[in-house]
C-alpha cells in the first residue's frame, strides 16, 4: 500500500507513525507539507532585537493527555527530551493534569516524531489539485489533514469529492478564527501568574496570555497574546498596527510595563483562519472511496486541540485496515 499524507502536524505524523505499526515502511508513506518544517498550528516564530532573540509559541501554548496512546507517546518524547511539563496548575488550580509543551518550542513534538520514526517529509510542497497530484505519482490511499474547507478545495474538480449528501455535511463545517499578537519588549510582564499565563473565559478582547520567558522557550522577554474569537473576528481585516495598538490597551493590566509601546522591541500579528471548528465531528475521521481511498482528518474530528488531532491520524490510518 502507498499512501500521501497531506500536512505534517500532528495529525499526519501520527498516522504516519500509525501505519508504520500497521506494518507499512517509511517508503510506502509520502508526508507533503506547505510549510518550511512540521508542526501545523503547534508553530513557534523568532523575532530578532537589540537585546536578543524573541520566541513565541503562537498557535497552541500547550497540549495535554488523557488517552492512553497519547500518554505513551508524549512519555518517549519526553524520554528523548523533546517536551517538558510547563505547569500543573492552571488559573490558580492544580488538576493532576500537567500542561506540557516543546523542551524549546511547541514545534519540537513533531520534529521528533519525523526523526524518531525517520518519516519521510517533502516540505515546502503545496498540493492544490489533487487529481493533478495523483496524476504525477498514483497512491492507493490519501489522508488528507489540513482543514476541511481547504481540503475540499484541494478536491474540487478532481473526480474525488465524496457523493453529494456527504459532501454537504462536511461543506457545513465551519471553523473560529483566532488572531495571535507576538510581543518582544524589553519588560518582563507584571500581572501573570507564576509559570507565565493567564487565561481569559469572559474577557471581551483576550482570550490567553503566554511569557515565553517564563515558559523557558526565549531568554528574553516574548509574550503571546491570543485574541477573544469575538474580537478576532472584528479585527480581522484592520492593519497589523491597528491591532497591536489594540492589543497593547487590553493587556495593559496583565502586561504592566510590558504593554507600553516605548518598551516594544519588535511584534508580529498571526491570523489563524482556521483556529477551531464550531462543531467537531463525533467520528474520528471520514473516509470514501477506493483506488485512492481519501481520507481527511484533523481537528474538526474526534475532538479539538492537539490530542484530538493526534487521535484523528490514528483513526485514519486504522480506517485503512
Amino acid at each position: 500500500m502507498k499512501v500521501l499524507i497531506i500536512g505534517a502536524g500532528i495529525t499526519g505524523l501520527s498516522a504516519a507513525t500509525r501505519l508504520l505499526e500497521h506494518g507499512l515502511n517509511t517508503s510506502d508513506i509520502t508526508i507533503v507539507d506547505k510549510s518550511r518544517g512540521p508542526g501545523g498550528r503547534m508553530a513557534s516564530r523568532r523575532i530578532e532585537t537589540n537585546e536578543g532573540t524573541a520566541r513565541f509559541d503562537h498557535g497552541a501554548q500547550f497540549f495535554t493527555a488523557r488517552t492512553p496512546a497519547f500518554k505513551t507517546m508524549l512519555q518517549a518524547a519526553q524520554q528523548a527530551g523533546a517536551i517538558k511539563i510547563w505547569s500543573q496548575v492552571f488559573n490558580h488550580a492544580e488538576d493532576n493534569n500537567p500542561r506540557w509543551c516543546g523542551s524549546t518550542a511547541m514545534t519540537d513534538l513533531c520534529k521528533w516524531m519525523v526523526s524518531s520514526a525517520a518519516l519521510n517529509v517533502k516540505f515546502s510542497t503545496t498540493v492544490v489539485n489533487l487529481g493533478e497530484y495523483l496524476k504525477q505519482q498514483p497512491y492507493d490511499a490519501v489522508i488528507h489533514t489540513a482543514p476541511v474547507p481547504q481540503a475540499l478545495a484541494t478536491l474540487n474538480g478532481s473526480g474525488l469529492l465524496p457523493a453529494p449528501g456527504l459532501a454537504r455535511q462536511l461543506a457545513n463545517i465551519q471553523y473560529r478564527g483566532t488572531v495571535t499578537v507576538m510581543l518582544a519588549t524589553s519588560e518582563q510582564p507584571a500581572g501573570l501568574d507564576g509559570y507565565g499565563a493567564m487565561q481569559f473565559a469572559e474577557h471581551e478582547q483576550l482570550a490567553f496570555i503566554a511569557d515565553n520567558y517564563s515558559k523557558g522557550i526565549s531568554t528574553v522577554p516574548a509574550i503571546t497574546v491570543h485574541l477573544s474569537n469575538k474580537c478576532s473576528e472584528s479585527v480581522w481585516s484592520m492593519s497589523d498596527s491597528e491591532i497591536m495598538s489594540l492589543t497593547l490597551n487590553a493587556a495593559a493590566k496583565a502586561l504592566g510595563d510590558a504593554a507600553d509601546p516605548d518598551k516594544l522591541l519588535g511584534s508580529s500579528v498571526q491570523r489563524w483562519r482556521y483556529a477551531e471548528p464550531f462543531e467537531p465531528s463525533s467520528e474520528g475521521c471520514i473516509k470514501w472511496g477506493n483506488k485512492p481511498a481519501i481520507i481527511l482528518a484533523g481537528e474538526a474530528f474526534d475532538r479539538p486541540r492537539v490530542e484530538g488531532a493526534f487521535t484523528s491520524g490514528c483513526a485514519a490510518a486504522d480506517a485503512l485496515f
